[in-house]
């Protein structure tokens, strides 16, 4: 019986976990390995460590690990969460059954593309971004392409000050508000209403947006309002409360509305960056060994 079973081994499940092995507590991690940062170069705005790959990160993560022996990382994606008289069983995609008297689930989300030939040839890497936190100063300078109408003027608000060569494509029956468009307009982003056919590019770079009409919109760079969507289902299984924006409602020390079910990272906030999912690790670990020791809220 574990102490924890963290569901999830990216920035948040493996922060997580060395909060709890420094507390001898019995932890078992699995991991999909299915990052949601895993098709970018570089992670970026994290404290001292700006540029490194995603990949290089998680392993950092893991190897520092090492020395709590009570922590264990497994390989294995979670299908199923069912409480117990004592606890929880959590069962991986090979049918085995581990049991834990409590579970943090850190399973993250996955980025939806907009339906557009060609966008996801050129997604992370290749110049289509979707977060001017994370990118926006890799595409400084450079003409830049929005996509996504609900977005466009909160993403040319803040990479306006980083390019003044910005465009804005709308999507079939998008529109813009009055707002919207004044927003963009003082910001001196051009509109293009046509519809995109594709998303070109040469060499494994973005080169540009070719219109329904036919126009071609040359540009170095594409940021994209995706849609974020929860990698596993195991939250909803278990009963957790959501968010209206979708994520998993939690207090300060990530405890769920379910009794001793915990949940940290990009699925449990609205901030998504790498050291913030990070910071939500600790905090949940924290809650989770608050818990053990003095007793969760529930309980008194």
């Amino acid at each position: 019986m574990y102490d924890v079973i963290i569901v999830g081994g990216s920035a948040a499940g493996l922060s997580a976990a060395l909060v709890l092995g420094r507390f001898r507590r019995r932890v078992l991690i699995c991991d999909h390995q299915k990052p949601r940062n895993a098709p970018a170069a570089a992670a970026h705005n994290v404290f001292t460590r700006d540029g490194t790959p995603p990949a290089e990160l998680l392993q950092i993560g893991r190897e520092q690990l090492r020395p709590y022996p009570t922590v264990e990382y497994r390989p294995a994606e979670v299908v199923s969460l069912v409480a117990t008289e004592n606890g929880f069983d959590v069962q991986t995609a090979d049918g085995t059954v581990w049991h834990s008297r409590r579970v943090l689930l850190a399973t993250g989300v996955r980025d939806e593309l907009p339906d557009i030939p060609g966008l996801a040839d050129y997604w992370g890497q290749g110049g289509v971004y979707h977060c001017p936190y994370c990118h926006g100063w890799e595409a400084r300078d450079q003409k830049i392409v929005l996509i996504g109408g609900g977005k466009v003027a909160h993403l040319a608000s803040l990479l306006a000050v980083l390019s003044n060569d910005i465009a804005a494509c709308l999507l079939g029956e998008e529109t813009l508000t009055e707002e919207e468009r004044d927003t963009v307009n003082q910001l001196g982003v051009t509109v293009y209403e046509a519809g995109i056919a594709s998303i070109e590019g040469d060499s494994g770079r973005v080169t540009g947006v070719r219109l329904a009409d036919g126009r071609f919109i040359p540009c170095q760079a594409i940021f994209v309002a995706t849609k974020p969507v929860p990698h596993s289902p195991l939250a909803h299984q278990i009963g957790c409360e959501f968010n209206e924006g979708g994520s998993v409602k939690v207090d300060v020390l990530g405890r769920t509305s379910v009794p001793n079910v915990y949940a940290a990272g990009d699925m449990a906030s609205s901030f998504h960056q790498v050291i913030m999912a990070a910071a939500s690790g600790l905090a949940a670990a924290s809650g989770v060994n608050t818990d053990i020791v003095f007793g969760a809220p529930h309980d008194s």
